[in-house]
């Protein structure tokens, strides 16, 4: 599937079509997240960015950012819970008086849902690790509609390679689950012009298929699911490399 949409008219450059467009970011990290803020940040988008990333080296990103966006309005309360999260996804929505694009990083700690649930409480504590996305996505989607955007969400999980096998079996399951979800969003918002993507680690090993293999080629991505030329996809899950420096970028 990579391989095919990249074929199909992507190129590294300009999208002078995404200039001017309100694209939200949320979950951005010193880590994960910069590479794709800049390059819509570069095209003359109006950001409004979500990172609870702080300090001299936040700062600096957030300056270069600031010098090349249209426009930049930051946030940085935690999203810990159901009503923060709402406030922000609306908040967020009526900043620019709409949205055109949404890009959420979802941070999936597959270790740390090894070590915390049992079995039967894995299905749980992942579904509430998605439940963020899960919301800005329906507050988003229906702002679009509400303001006759053709827009785009853009829900990509980031997480470190396993090492064990049920740090495997977890990680597997997070993408199965979000997959499950863009396919029932894409088709709630399918008639309103509103697609709903995902991008995720593959769980499937070496298979000789084309995987996005760094953060640019992300926001690459991104970017042409975006503009116009991307209009076609909708309900699909893009996989990601798991490299060895994604643990890094966890």
């Amino acid at each position: 599937m990579l391989t095919s949409v990249l074929e199909s008219g992507v190129c590294v450059g300009s999208y002078p079509e995404l200039a001017g467009k309100r694209v939200l970011i949320t979950g951005l990290n010193l880590k994960a997240g910069v590479d794709i803020a800049r390059a819509f940040a570069e095209q003359g988008c109006r950001i409004v960015l979500h990172t609870t990333a702080s300090g001299t080296e936040a700062d600096a990103v957030l300056e270069m950012l600031a010098q090349t966006a249209a426009e930049l309005q930051v946030y940085s309360d935690p999203l810990t819970d159901v009503a923060a999260t709402t406030k922000f996804a609306q908040t967020a929505a009526r900043t620019f008086s709409g949205l055109d694009a949404v890009i959420n990083l979802l941070h999936a700690d597959v270790a740390a849902v090894v070590a915390q649930a049992a079995d039967a409480d894995i299905e749980s504590k992942i579904a509430s690790h998605l439940q963020n996305a899960r919301l800005i996505t329906r507050i988003a989607a229906n702002r679009m509609r509400l303001t006759w955007s053709e827009g785009l969400i853009l829900n990509a999980l980031v997480a470190a390679p396993p090492v064990t096998g049920a740090e495997a079996m977890v990680l597997g399951i997070t993408r199965s689950m979000l997959a499950s979800m863009t396919r029932a969003e894409a088709q709630q918002w399918a008639d309103q012009a509103i697609r709903i993507n995902a991008i995720a680690p593959s769980t499937d090993g070496p298979d000789g298929c084309e995987h996005l293999a760094s953060e640019p080629d992300i926001a690459l991505l991104a970017m042409f699911l975006a503009s116009p030329r991307g209009r076609e996809f909708s309900g699909l899950v893009f996989d990601t490399a798991l490299a060895g420096n994604a643990r890094e970028a966890a």
